[in-house]
């Protein structure tokens, strides 16, 4: 007989009674539970603090109050949206950490979980919807899941669904799911992307991560992905669905992903579609999984490449602005792939001119990926490979991809 968790009557109900001291973490991307987060964000400073630990928080969580009065204490490993802002104003301290290690690191010394699922069916499962990251993983090492329940999540096939059973408090949400809206490629973006597309091999198998330059290759491969025989490894966005059909189209094996990031129209078409697998981060960003994976391609971007080919991808003069989140794991992953290859991409300078292809880093900013980690670095000028150029060879190829007008003060640097 299925047990079934108590239904409450709203969201503060189902958060009531947590002592101070309770650690929780939080469901990911657009499996962002808004509903309880709000409520969270509502906790009195009279409550006592609470500590909650986030990845990617889309949507408006509005925790601004409790973390600024202090009954919640805001972490995150990875800094996005309003959980940026918060961080700028000292409110989110930040995590630094790769997602392999979120179930050690984090979900083990859980003790709430807030997720966001779907209603169950006539067996009682639920669906995890559009992000299986880690919290299936999270549901089953916390001692309390608290589960806001929407009708919006879409029915993934793979393993994106949790039984009634095995949650202890519902709440029915009205809350839309966050969403994550593509960025229309620039013409800059779009020449990066070109780059990129022009050095993946045949048959390759290819990750991407997310922001702008993310979404502009997602187009280029989708674009060129076809014919090229690519595939798709690890996160699924709006640019990528043509490319997912063609692969479908042609017999080729589902698409394993982790996470779904877009809109209504992303998670409608992925309902059902026997074309894509929903796994948790253990089995699709582990760099034991990834090696087996042939020809596999770390797509990443970053703030900034120095003249030794020392990443900067988190911070901007010191402040947090993403993660490490899935790019180490992505990376090894790579490397360890017969045929792989691990690519930065960027535009070549900011919106505000500056170059992105630095003589150092400054002391306040984290390097995300060391200089061994990298094998080409890509502008919309073309590509510097690194992997088995001594230094010279590595500034004199970085160098040639910076922007004309910082190339000389880049080689007297």
């Amino acid at each position: 007989m299925t047990t079934w968790p108590d239904i409450a009557s709203s969201a503060q109900d189902a958060l009531g009674g947590l002592p101070a001291g309770t650690r929780l973490v939080a469901g990911n991307a657009c499996g962002t539970p808004l509903t309880l987060l709000r409520e969270l964000g509502r906790r009195p400073a009279s409550a006592g603090a609470v500590v909650l630990t986030l990845g990617i928080t889309l949507g408006e969580p509005d925790l601004a109050e409790a973390a600024t009065s202090g009954a919640v204490r805001v972490r995150a490993w990875h800094v996005h949206g309003e959980i940026r802002a918060l961080h700028r104003e000292g409110l989110v301290d930040y995590l630094p950490l790769r997602l392999i290690d979120v179930p050690e690191v984090v979900l083990d010394r859980t003790d709430v979980a807030l997720v966001r699922v779907g209603p169950p069916d006539a067996d009682g499962w639920c669906s995890l919807g559009p992000s299986a990251s880690y919290t299936l993983d999270a549901i089953r090492r916390a001692r309390l899941v608290i589960a806001e329940v929407a009708d919006d999540m879409p029915r993934l096939v793979g393993d994106g669904a949790v039984h009634v059973s095995e949650l202890d408090r519902l709440v029915a949400s009205e809350v839309p799911m966050a969403r994550y809206e593509p960025v229309v490629p620039s013409a800059v973006s779009a020449a990066v992307a070109a780059h990129v597309g022009a050095i993946l091999p045949a048959g390759a198998t290819v990750q991407l991560g997310i922001g702008a330059i993310g979404d502009a290759v997602a187009a280029e491969v989708s674009r060129i992905g076809d014919a090229a025989s690519l595939r798709l490894h690890g996160m699924l966005s709006d640019p990528m669905i043509p490319l997912v059909d063609a692969i479908a189209a042609r017999g080729g094996a589902p698409v394993q992903v982790v996470e779904l990031l877009g809109s209504p129209q992303l998670m409608a078409w992925a309902d059902g579609n026997p074309a894509i697998e929903l796994h948790d981060s253990q089995r699709i960003h582990h760099p034991r999984e990834i090696s087996r994976i042939p020809s596999f391609v770390s797509v990443n971007s970053a703030v900034a490449v120095d003249l030794a080919g020392q990443v900067v991808a988190e911070t901007v003069r010191g402040g947090v602005i993403s993660g490490v989140g899935g790019s180490a794991d992505f990376a090894e992953g790579a490397h360890l792939s017969d045929g792989g290859m691990r690519v930065i991409a960027l535009a070549s300078t900011t919106a505000k001119g500056h170059s992105t292809i630095v003589a150092g880093h400054a002391a306040s900013d984290l390097v995300t990926a060391s200089h061994y980690n990298v094998d080409a670095v890509v502008t919309e000028h073309g590509v510097a490979r690194l992997r088995g150029r001594t230094r010279a060879e590595r500034r004199d190829a970085l160098i040639s991809v910076a922007a004309p007008e910082h190339r000389a003060a880049l080689a007297t640097a």
